[in-house]
Order: C-alpha cells, then sequence, then structure tokens
C-alpha cells in the first residue's frame, strides 16, 4: 500500500536536519516510481527554498527527473562492483542523495564513489552551491563548502589520511595514536585531534589554514616551509609567489560558512568577494584594483546572491553588474560572473 509522502521529512533534508533512517526513507521513496509525483509536488511547494531561483524558464520537473533517472541508471551499472564497500559506506552515498535530488538538472554532482584502478578509496562531493555534513569513519566531523572534495581510504580508521581540494572543516577526534592528515597540493595539515579549516582551491591564487582549537603542524611539499598554527591564527600561501605567513584573525568569523552565515569584520573586500564566491558558487571580476583593498563589516545569514550584492553596493563604494551567461556547446550555462569597479 503507498504510504503518504512526508513533505516536512523532504525539507528538513534541504535544511540538514537529518538521521540515516530519514535518508534511507527519502531514497526509496524516490526510488519508487509511484512516489515521484509526490515528490515533484513537494519539491514544486518549496522550489525557492531550494535555491533553484535563476532559471524560472527551466522550472521543468519532469525535464529533473528524467535527467535524474538516466544518471541513476549509470550508477548502478556499477553497483554490483562496489556492493561490498557500499554497504560499509552507505551513509555516505545517503548523505549526498538530496543535493542529488534537487540539484540533478543542473548536473552538479560529478559522482559520490570515484573509485579509479582502486576498490579501496571513497571521493565525497559536495555539489556546488550547497555546504555538505557528514562523520568520517573515526568521528571526525566534516563540512564541505561548495564544490570541494575528498578522498580517503577505507581502512581510515587505522591511517587518518585524506586528500582535499576545496574548502572543509573538521573538528577531529583526538587519537594520540593516530596523527589527522590533510593532503592538499601544496602542504599537509598534521593535527591529532582540533577544530580547522583548510581552504585548497586550484582556481584561486592563495591556500588557508585557519585554526580554531588545539594546534596544526603545516609541511610544504618538498619541505620547503614548516609552520605550527596556534588558536585564532591563519596561514595564508600564495602559489604565485610560493610564500606563506601566518596571521592572527578571529577563526569564527572565518569557519562560520559551516553554520550557514557569512561573517566580516574589517577583511579586504577582495578576500570578501572570494568568501562569497564559494558560497554562491560565483565568479568575480574585479575591475578597479582599490575594491580589493577596501576594508569590509558585515554578517549574511541565508540571504540570497542579490540581496548580498545590493547590500554590498549600499555600504561600499562599489557598484555591480551581473554578465549574461552564455550557454555551452554542451548544454550547460556559464558560470555565474559579476563584475564588480569602484563607483565613478
Amino acid at each position: 500500500m503507498k504510504e503518504k509522502i512526508d513533505s516536512k521529512l523532504i525539507q528538513n533534508y534541504a535544511n540538514g536536519h537529518y538521521s540515516f533512517r530519514n535518508l534511507k526513507q527519502i531514497a526509496r521513496w524516490f526510488q519508487d516510481s509511484k512516489y515521484h509525483n509526490d515528490i515533484k509536488s513537494v519539491i514544486n511547494s518549496h522550489w525557492d527554498q531550494f535555491e533553484l531561483k535563476e532559471n524560472h524558464a527551466e522550472k521543468d520537473l519532469t525535464s529533473v527527473f528524467n535527467k535524474l533517472k538516466e544518471k541513476i541508471l549509470n550508477e548502478k551499472k556499477g553497483i554490483n562492483l562496489k556492493q561490498r564497500l557500499i554497504s560499509i559506506y552507505a551513509h555516505v552515498a545517503a548523505i549526498l542523495l538530496l543535493p542529488l535530488l534537487v540539484y540533478s538538472s543542473y548536473s552538479l554532482i560529478d559522482r559520490v564513489f570515484n573509485l579509479p584502478g582502486s576498490r579501496n578509496r571513497v571521493e565525497i562531493v559536495s555539489p556546488k552551491g550547497t555546504r555538505t555534513h557528514f562523520d568520517l569513519p573515526d568521528g571526525t566531523k566534516v563540512s564541505l563548502n561548495s564544490g570541494a572534495h575528498l578522498k580517503y581510504n577505507v581502512n581510515f580508521k587505522r591511517n587518518r589520511q585524506l586528500s582535499l581540494c576545496g574548502e572543509a572543516y573538521f573538528d577531529v577526534y583526538h587519537d594520540d595514536s593516530s596523527p589527522f592528515i590533510v593532503h592538499t597540493d601544496v602542504m599537509d595539515v598534521t593535527v591529532l585531534g582540533t577544530k580547522f579549516s583548510v581552504a585548497s582551491i586550484k582556481e584561486e591564487n592563495s591556500v588557508e589554514v585557519v585554526l580554531e582549537e588545539g594546534k596544526v603542524q603545516l609541511k610544504g611539499k618538498g619541505n620547503s616551509f614548516s609552520e605550527v598554527l596556534s588558536p585564532d591564527e591563519k596561514f595564508f600561501y600564495d602559489r604565485e609567489n610560493k610564500k606563506g605567513k601566518i596571521e592572527k584573525v578571529d577563526a569564527r568569523y572565518l569557519t562560520s560558512w559551516k553554520d550557514g552565515i557569512l561573517m566580516f569584520r574589517g577583511e579586504p573586500l577582495g578576500e570578501v568577494m572570494e568568501r562569497i564566491g564559494r558560497w554562491y558558487n560565483v565568479k568575480f571580476e574585479i575591475i578597479d584594483p582599490e575594491v580589493k583593498a577596501f576594508r569590509y563589516r558585515a554578517t549574511f545569514s541565508d540571504e540570497p546572491l542579490e540581496e548580498v550584492l545590493r547590500l554590498i553596493s549600499l555600504t561600499a563604494p562599489v557598484e555591480y553588474k551581473i554578465k549574461k551567461r552564455d550557454i555551452k556547446k554542451d548544454g550547460r550555462y556559464d558560470d555565474k560572473t559579476v563584475m564588480v569597479k569602484m563607483k565613478r
């Protein structure tokens, strides 16, 4: 007998409030065709909440489901080969189910499992424009920012090493016998138990480590540098100049993104726009160099991008223009780009 879809349950997923049992329940609804119309109705009723505002003309739920169905069928081809691994890490796939459901028409998830040449490696991807929260096998809590992904081996409890591309916040489970190591393309970050964030984004010139609690050891690739951070310190590494420096900061402001809040307390506007760009999956083109140096103070909590830009233009001597997004040959839209310059 067909059960009634719990719309509140789906909304709670969107807000990050869920249990593994809830995730399995919504997965079952989504994979059973008799529930498709009910789920479409829920998504349609809360379309704005799921932040699909920018393409009203593409509000075609049937198209969303058709594209998602095709993706699911493609993923299922390899399920039998990965069954043992999936049974161990089913929670990883489940955590990403709702972003996959909501953003499928925009191709925002490349994959949940990526095991090139090995059955012993797991990759977790945070869809662009979203934050993804989950626990690692050792109990460490992780928040991935928009577009970030990390990889780790199935024996992670015994060998706590992972590789990161993008921005992530870690609340590390303390284990004296097993150091926790985050590998990036320019440095390795080693801790025992602490709270810190790492931002290593290929498209950005800088790599940053912000320490909230505890202590971290930083080692550059090829032993190019070695630093130790204390609480409320940030290590800023310039890829182009291949130099790094430690700055005193209030770590709460720089890691608040994990809680759905962007807080700025006198940072240069260039850095502000980098953080906003990660949050909203948007690129900024700064026309005038003076824009980058302007010190900015504000707090934003779940405001739409357009409202954030409007408020910045009201409280800083800058003006902006959102570029028109063209369609690429593969049918996808160009990345959203915002041009910013000084007011004249």
